[in-house]
């Protein structure tokens, strides 16, 4: 009983050599020419199966995704179902990671065996093969760490139960594409959950604080896989403070509050997205390889609408769509916090399968059948004049199984609810968006 826990012409003609006199051939040479000749329809027949054969070979190989391309395809995808099944069932202004869930799933997955690989890697949109998977992340990931003029760290920990053995082909994989470090503890003790969570705090420079608790472990868990990430930038362009001043914010056509409202007039990335009835804005940070992508409704009320248009859209893509043209930007300074449990979100993901006591994770052990039980995910976000701080931090735990273009004056006035964006290239780093602002007064506008 089982226990819980990716040529020449063909035009029918023969050509014939020319002479030195003339271009003239003799009769001799006529006749050995014609003895020579191959009827042209063979040769054409023969010249023309070849050459599709030739584009039979080598398109599958032109079109094949390198990993990382693979990969970088994949999440951008997983970025937009993220958001879209996150932000359906979670109330309020929200900001997540998507690439620090990605990040901490994709190190269970690099343990799924037999049937469980292309179930795991298609909820997470990874290719098939582990290897590619895995080599993809690693350069995204990689890529993500060289950004230049900005502070970016990923940082990632496996939690394993003492004298739990785990396969060493597992641990050597984890070590050579996620640098992960590896600790043993006792789950079962309270002091546990308080040194993951001074890892966790130490890596997001305080920004994530109590990611799991005591209660977040059983007897039955045997390991805890742990991403964290934390972002620090200044922008390309900052607002001036004295800039700043109280503007109305509107949660709704009739009620406002009164916050701090950034503003400059400077040349940024934009697009009217008409398909979409919004606009896009994108604020690069210093050394211009991030940079925040703000979607704004054109309608006061029109967020949920445009979040039912993004469902489809290539987010990627859209991200990409900006031009550079002289903007006047009125941005509200915001923070927010959000602590997530992902599980059902993942499994509406198509990712229900991980959670199943029908998963396969032998390429983690083989001592006992293991399951991934618990997604918690706390993700932190600050956007002021000189630029964006963010932190998040995912941790999965896995356990035993039991048994059984205009040329007008522009102004992009995010004075109402919208939706941004971190990202790097198509990457998406956070997530998230604002709705209001809970510790301000409402303001009822006069009818």
């Amino acid at each position: 009983m089982p226990r819980t826990l990716v040529f020449p012409t063909l035009t029918g003609q023969v050509a014939t050599p020319p002479t030195s006199k003339g271009n003239r051939q003799t009769g001799e040479q006529c006749k050995q020419s014609r003895k020579s000749v191959v009827h042209p329809l063979h040769q054409v027949g023969g010249q023309l199966l070849f050459f599709l054969l030739l584009l039979l070979l080598i398109a599958p190989a032109a079109m094949m995704d390198t990993p990382f391309e693979a990969v970088a395809k994949g999440n951008s995808e997983f970025s937009r179902e993220f958001y879209r099944v996150v932000a359906e069932a979670e109330p309020g202004n929200l900001v997540s990671s998507p690439m620090s869930c990605l990040i901490a799933l994709a190190m269970a997955h690099a343990g799924a065996k037999g049937d469980s690989i292309p179930k795991i890697a298609r909820g997470l949109r990874l290719p098939e093969n582990i290897t590619d998977a895995l080599q993809g992340l690693s350069e995204v990931v990689e890529q993500l760490r060289e950004a230049p003029s900005v502070e970016l760290s990923i940082a990632n920990k496996i939690y394993v139960k003492q004298d739990f053995p785990i396969l060493e082909e597992y641990s050597t994989a984890l070590e050579k594409y996620f640098q992960v470090e590896a600790e043993n503890v006792v789950f079962t003790d309270p002091s546990t959950a308080d040194k993951i969570n001074d890892w966790v705090s130490n890596q997001t420079k305080d920004k994530i604080k109590n990611l799991v608790d005591s209660n977040s472990f059983d007897g039955l868990t045997r390991l805890v896989l742990v991403n964290a990430i934390y972002f620090k930038g200044p922008w390309l362009k900052p607002f001036k403070k004295d800039k700043t001043h109280n503007r109305p914010f509107f949660t709704d056509e009739n009620n406002s509050v009164e916050v701090p409202f950034m503003y400059q007039k400077t040349h940024f990335p934009y697009n009217k997205l008409d398909e979409l009835d919004a606009q896009l804005l994108v604020m690069p940070y210093e050394g211009l390889e991030l940079s925040m992508a703000i979607i704004l409704p054109n309608k006061k009320e029109g967020l949920k609408e445009l979040e039912e248009k993004l469902a489809t859209a290539d987010l990627g893509k859209l991200l990409q769509s900006g031009y550079p043209r002289d903007v006047e930007v009125y941005l509200p300074k915001f923070k927010i916090e959000t602590s997530l449990d992902l599980v059902d979100h993942l499994s509406k993901m198509g990712l229900s399968h991980i959670f199943s006591d029908d998963v396969n994770l032998t390429g983690i052990s083989i001592a006992e059948e293991l399951k991934v039980s618990k997604v918690v995910q706390k993700a932190f976000i600050e956007v002021s004049e000189e630029g964006t701080e963010a932190a998040a931090a995912t941790a999965a735990v896995i356990r035993k199984k039991r048994s059984a273009f205009e040329f007008d004056r522009i102004v992009f006035d995010a004075d109402h609810p919208f939706i941004f964006n971190l990202v790097i290239k198509t990457n998406i780093l956070f997530s998230g968006r604002v709705l209001n602002f809970p510790n301000m007064a409402i303001v009822k506008d006069e009818l």
